[in-house]
C-alpha cells in the first residue's frame, strides 16, 4: 500500500522521528516476530535476545521510503529491509543470498570489529544502504559497499540520521508491506 506524501520539517533529528512514525514506530512499539524468528531457525541461526528486542520494535515497518524522489512507481530512495525482506519486489532468493553473505565470512569480519556476537539484521540506509548487524549488547554496526570502516551505532535512529545528513528532503511517501497493512 502506498501512504500519501506528508510534509517533514524541523531539525534532521525531528525529520527522523517523523519518518520513522510514519513508518509505524511509536514508542511502545511490540509486533509479533515468529515470521523473523522462523526464518533465522531455519538457518540455522536462533535470534539472540538483542536482535529479539530489535525487531519487536522495528520489524515490520514501511521499507521503501519516497524522500527526493517523488513518484512512488520508481525505486525507493531510502530502504528499511530487515530479514525476511517481505518485500513483494524482492525474490525469496536474493534475501536468502543476502542473509547468507552476512552471515558468513562478513558476519565473521563484524563480531571481529564488535569484539562480541552479532547477527545481520538487514539493509538500512539511502540509496545504497548499509548492511546491518546488532551486537549482543543492542550495538548496530553498519558497512557500505563503498567504504571500508565499519561504523556503530546506538540506535537506529542514529544509523538513519547518518544516512540522512546530506538528503535535502521537506517530504516522504512510503510503501507498506502488505503482510502488515491488516494490522495497522
Amino acid at each position: 500500500m502506498i501512504k500519501e506524501r506528508i510534509p517533514i520539517t524541523g531539525e534532521l533529528k525531528d525529520k527522523v522521528q517523523t519518518l520513522m512514525k510514519y513508518a509505524g514506530w511509536h514508542e511502545d512499539r511490540r509486533v509479533d516476530i515468529s515470521a523473523a524468528e522462523q526464518y533465522y531457525a531455519r538457518r540455522g541461526m536462533p535470534m539472540m535476545k538483542s536482535t529479539a528486542r530489535f525487531y519487536r520494535r522495528y520489524f515490520g515497518l514501511c521499507p521503501q521510503w519516497y524522500l527526493e524522489v517523488r513518484k512512488t512507481t520508481h525505486a525507493a530512495d531510502f530502504w528499511f529491509a530487515l530479514f525476511p525482506y517481505m518485500v513483494d519486489s524482492i525474490k525469496d532468493s536474493f534475501q536468502d543470498e543476502m542473509f547468507a553473505s552476512m552471515a558468513g565470512e562478513d558476519l565473521r569480519i563484524i563480531e571481529s570489529c564488535a569484539g562480541m556476537p552479532c547477527q545481520p539484521v538487514g539493509h538500512i540506509g539511502y540509496y545504497y544502504p548499509a548492511e546491518v548487524w546488532i551486537s549482543e549488547h543492542g550495538k548496530l554496526l553498519a558497512r557500505w559497499e563503498y567504504q571500508d570502516e565499519t561504523e556503530i551505532f546506538d540506535s537506529v535512529f542514529d544509523l538513519i540520521e547518518r544516512e540522512l545528513r546530506t538528503c535535502k528532503f521537506d517530504s516522504a511517501a512510503m510503501k507498506s508491506l502488505r503482510a502488515f497493512d491488516a494490522r495497522s
